[in-house]
């Protein structure tokens, strides 16, 4: 595989990772706080705001990311590739059949039980984008000291 695709799916990865942890220590834990403390109307509104800012941040990133695994398991079934696309596969799994779900049940009627779920549902999520991170950065290693 051109290194340079491989060097462009660890940049997505990345910042996928990034962005993940950022909204993990920074973001969902001032879910409660503002429940608790700003009632359900206030959160609506941050809430609402920051879905659809993220929305406009990650999706393309992600879009990207998905792209880039599958230019790279068409370039070989290499274990590597397996277990660096599967993780975009869990990924988009748990973003779209529990994250968003949740984010839409929170926007509807906000609850400290959700918020802390949710909190909750994304640390797989966060693992698995720096697990792919890591995955990535030994590949392109790899590949680039073969070369």
């Amino acid at each position: 595989m051109d290194p340079r695709w491989l060097l462009a799916q660890f940049a997505a990865s990345c910042t996928l990772a990034g962005l993940c942890w950022t909204v993990q220590l920074a973001i969902y834990p001032r879910f409660e706080p503002l429940l608790t403390e700003g009632g359900g109307s206030v959160f609506r509104s941050y809430h609402a705001a920051y879905t659809r800012s993220m929305g406009f941040v990650a999706a393309p990133l992600m879009l990207v990311e998905a792209a880039l695994a599958a230019v790279w398991v068409r370039g070989g079934l290499t274990f590597v590739a397996l277990a660096g696309t599967s993780m975009v596969v869990l990924v988009w799994a748990l973003t779209f059949g529990l994250i968003v779900p949740l984010h839409v049940r929170l926007q509807r009627s906000p609850s400290v039980s959700d918020a802390r779920l949710v909190t909750l549902l994304n640390w797989p999520r966060t693992l698995l984008w720096t697990a792919r991170a890591g995955l990535l950065g030994w590949a392109a290693a790899a590949l680039l000291a073969h070369r």
